[in-house]
């Protein structure tokens, strides 16, 4: 970093850190909460009291830019530090906001919320079910649940905290022999479990009858008795209105990542939100359904 560089306020570093998240002005005019002219404006300022040039065209960050950005980075980690000291650093107080697919979110967090705010009473949640990676850098969310490994957010601390096993399941009540295939829609079939049942409805020779947008689609749809599909044993395995078909082996496996901003890496609700999360993936089924002997 250049040593002749005038002192930086950190008022109008949040502004070139949101840009530089969002490599644009719109989302990071939503995340700074002002409009798209404010940020322009004051990115213009900056660059004009610091004779410099900090973006690029599309909103790239220039070298020094980038420097900038890391200072402002460090800054806010600081900010960061001393509110949360200020509100007791060892106290899990304060909102977090986490996204999830829906399917994991109405699944597996919401039913285990109580024993979260128990443990913690000063501690608020919101749950975003939302199928789109939302971005903890840009602060749609204070943590992420993704089901691979992230391409964008590279700054984000991830991790994998679970590997999901998926099987076959179809309705309690009825005979399975007679379901045809709940799909997914064309523009999701480079997901592992939609191709999976493309495969499958390939082999079997009868087109799926229903074809989905959503995890938590596709399981209601089985629980209706629409057809079969192939979900997550964790989740399945605990709904008395699904069984689990063919062999007990499950067919597929996908990952899950948490991602949170580097910027809470030390905040104490944050800890204790991820730390909950983490046990819900590690906790197996309270019961288990009998496979049934049908083969998908």
């Amino acid at each position: 970093m250049p040593a002749d560089l005038p002192p930086l306020n950190w008022n109008d570093l949040r502004y070139v850190l949101a840009v530089a998240r969002a490599k644009a002005i719109a989302p990071a005019a939503k995340a700074m909460r002002v409009d798209e002219t404010t940020v322009a404006r004051r990115i213009r300022r900056i660059e004009q009291s610091l004779r410099l040039t900090l973006f690029e065209p599309r909103w790239r960050a220039t070298e020094i830019g980038a420097h900038i950005v890391e200072r402002a980075a460090r800054m806010e980690e600081e900010a960061i530090a001393i509110a949360e000291s200020s509100a007791g650093a060892d106290s899990a107080t304060g909102s977090v906001r986490i996204t999830a697919i829906p399917l994991i979110a109405s699944r597996l967090l919401l039913p285990a919320v109580g024993r979260l705010m128990d443990a913690h009473p000063g501690l608020s949640l919101e749950v975003v079910a939302e199928p789109r990676n939302l971005s903890v850098m840009r602060r749609d969310a204070d943590i992420a649940l993704r089901h691979a490994r992230p391409v964008d957010d590279q700054q984000a601390i991830t991790r994998r905290i679970a590997d999901l096993d998926y099987a076959v399941y179809g309705p309690t009540a009825l005979d399975v022999r007679r379901l045809s295939w709940v799909a997914y829609e064309a523009e999701m079939a480079g997901l592992p479990h939609a191709a999976w049942i493309n495969r499958a409805v390939s082999r079997e020779r009868h087109p799926a009858r229903l074809a989905v947008n959503d995890s938590e689609l596709a399981l209601n749809a089985v629980k209706a008795g629409i057809g079969k599909s192939l979900l997550p044993c964790l989740i399945a395995d605990r709904d008395s209105g699904l069984r689990r078909l063919g062999g007990k082996a499950p067919v597929l496996k996908r990952e899950v990542w948490l991602l949170v901003n580097p910027a809470y890496k030390h905040v104490a609700r944050i800890k204790a939100v991820t730390a909950w999360i983490e046990g819900i993936f590690s906790e197996k089924p309270t019961r288990r359904r009998r496979n049934a002997s049908s083969q998908a």
